[in-house]
């Protein structure tokens, strides 16, 4: 483990520097009570002398180490920022929608979607007064062995506390269209919403702009891989995500060119929203499941 390579997390070079600073006032203090209250004696003086070498080092590690990392490219440092460890997963995703003009999303369920992404790109559109495009991919809730055979994973591989059935899926993938139709009919020429169904599973996430795409995994406790559009890869993961949504089935908007107002009038009243379109409803206003 290299420094470098600890430095390049933002969480982690955060913490690095406060530790620092704290010690170096504590010695700071230390030295100044010794200096007031100590006798003047040889012990006193070569203790005051030792924390006055350790405090200069310090200072001038950290003030060499900001020079260094201001002024100089590490090649390591640039391979690393491919990598995000999971406590800088959620700020970097933030960080997307906010200077995103169009975003696109391959995902499950959409819990964190729903709960912190996708009001954040609202808010862009509306504060802006550009209108954003988001294509929003979810597993088909109407195929219940798909999504059964997603909940069993979940069940097994997953840490956080919720108990994974195939109602649950479903539920929470209705509550993520449901979000989706509110926000399409009340920012009608701001946010245009684009759903599609999908019943090919996958434990990657995709998720982005056209300028940055994150790839997640399944459990917060994952690291992530961020391609920014000048990587090698990126067109790739474009590629991939067109490809999942030309095989999805896609929600027909209506004549004003927004999501249907209500799921009876996208789906007809099938006997899963019949059973679960109040669970869903509740679970809308629901705070994002994962500690990013």
């Amino acid at each position: 483990m290299s420094l470098s390579g600890i430095l390049t997390s933002p969480s982690q070079r955060r913490t690095f520097l406060l530790i620092s600073a704290l010690i170096i006032v504590l010695a700071a203090i230390v030295i100044c009570l010794i200096f007031l209250f100590a006798p003047d004696t040889r012990s006193w003086n070569i203790l005051i002398s030792l924390l006055i070498s350790m405090l200069a080092s310090g200072c001038f590690a950290l003030v060499s180490g900001l020079f260094i990392s201001y002024f100089f490219v590490d090649p390591v440092e640039m391979a690393a920022k491919s990598i995000l460890l999971p406590e800088d997963i959620g700020q970097a995703l933030c960080d997307v929608a906010t200077k995103a003009v169009d975003y696109k999303i391959y995902v499950r369920t959409g819990r964190h979607f729903r709960a912190e992404i996708l009001p954040l790109l609202v808010e862009r559109a509306r504060r802006s007064r550009h209108p954003i495009n988001v294509e929003v991919i979810l597993l088909d809730f109407r195929d219940a062995d798909v999504c059964e055979r997603y909940a069993t994973y979940r069940k097994i591989v997953s840490f956080d506390k919720e108990v994974w059935n195939t109602g649950y899926v479903q539920k929470e993938i209705l509550a993520t269209i449901l979000k989706l139709i509110e926000v399409s009919n009340g920012n009608q020429g701001f946010v245009d919403i684009n759903l599609f169904l999908s019943k090919r599973l996958s434990t990657f996430r995709i998720e982005g702009s056209s300028d940055e795409i994150l790839v997640t995994r399944e459990d917060p406790k994952d690291e992530a891989s961020r391609y920014l559009r000048t990587h090698r890869d990126f067109s790739a993961l474009i590629v991939e995500f067109c490809w999942i949504r030309d095989e999805a089935y896609d929600i027909k908007k209506g004549a004003r060119g927004v999501l249907p107002s209500n799921l009876s009038e996208m789906f007809d009243d099938i006997p899963v929203i019949t059973e679960l379109e109040d669970l869903a409803r509740k679970a809308i206003g629901e705070p994002s499941p994962y500690a990013r």
